[in-house]
């Protein structure tokens, strides 16, 4: 398994950084996209997205940051992709975003398969010395190995 032990408490804050670069530059990544607000609060709930933005179709997005997409991050994509439909009463056509150095293969296909509808866009790699984060780190990481229970073939379970 790759080395994660550099995925600690200063990730959010490396996550930040690396959003506020590519808020910064989104014209040069999504030319046909404008920067709405960076860290957009909900009104009625305790959450905030990392980003939100609209394009010339005025399709609005709304991002979510990670260094690797996990399981929680596509989880925050979804919440916020729900508050915003709710926010907006369903009228403004809305779209989520996890947006990730890495994007493993499992995250794709839950989204895929589930017809989730979320968008994933690469960070640009240039973008890694934004948040400090070294070029060898944020590699795929591998799914836990979850142990079955222990049952001796002559035990049967209740």
């Amino acid at each position: 398994m790759a080395d994660m032990t550099w995925l600690t408490q200063e990730t959010l804050a490396h996550e930040c950084a690396i959003r506020n670069e590519y808020a910064k530059r989104l014209a040069d990544f999504r030319p046909d996209e404008k920067l709405l607000k960076t860290e957009w609060a909900f009104a009625n709930a305790r959450a905030r997205a990392d980003m939100r933005t609209i394009d010339r179709s005025d399709m609005l997005r709304i991002w979510e940051f990670k260094i690797v997409a996990d399981y929680s991050g596509l989880g925050q994509a979804l919440t916020y992709l729900a508050l915003t439909r709710l926010e907006k009463d369903f009228k403004v056509p809305v779209k989520g975003v996890l947006a990730a150095f890495v994007i493993p293969d499992e995250i794709r296909t839950a989204n895929e398969v589930l017809n989730l509808g979320l968008e994933f866009v690469e960070i640009p790699s240039q973008l890694r010395r934004a948040g400090d984060i070294p070029i060898s780190a944020g590699r795929a990481p591998t799914l836990p190995d979850i142990p079955t229970a222990l049952i001796s073939p002559t035990t049967t379970a209740n």
